[in-house]
């Protein structure tokens, strides 16, 4: 065996974790671009990628689909939705009773203060005599 094919042989073993590592986070690239896009403040951008991704959500694991749910609603609710912020903050919250650890501490202050805030202009909505 030629010493270079050896050595990228050897050098492929040591790549796997990176490689398992690229491609898994291949699977969840949609919410990481509409969160970063989220904490950019281009939240017209970020509803954007995440409505055109949501049919991959079917398919994802509890953890995805927390965050994904998550970062759809807060965005919405910064775009003035109160309503499609609830559907998606809550179907956050039933994903995260399914699997606790689903969210990072970071995620969850965000999902509590999402649901604070989306309680507040619901009520303020009210209050004004809105629907």
């Amino acid at each position: 065996m030629r010493p270079w094919l050896a050595a990228l042989r050897g050098s492929g073993r040591q790549w796997l974790p990176f490689a398992a590592l690229v491609l898994s986070a291949g699977c969840t690239h949609y919410v990481g671009r509409g969160s970063d896009l989220y904490y950019q403040g281009r939240y017209i951008e970020a509803a954007h990628v995440l409505e055109k991704s949501e049919p991959r959500l079917e398919g994802g694991s509890f953890e995805e689909q927390a965050e994904y749910g998550l970062y759809r609603g807060a965005t919405l609710l910064r775009l003035g939705d109160l309503d499609g912020a609830g559907r998606w903050l809550e179907f956050s919250r039933l994903r995260l009773g399914e699997s606790p650890g689903a969210l990072t501490p970071a995620e969850l202050e965000l999902l509590q203060e999402s649901l604070i805030a989306l309680r507040v202009d619901l009520d303020r909505r009210a209050a004004a005599g809105g629907f």
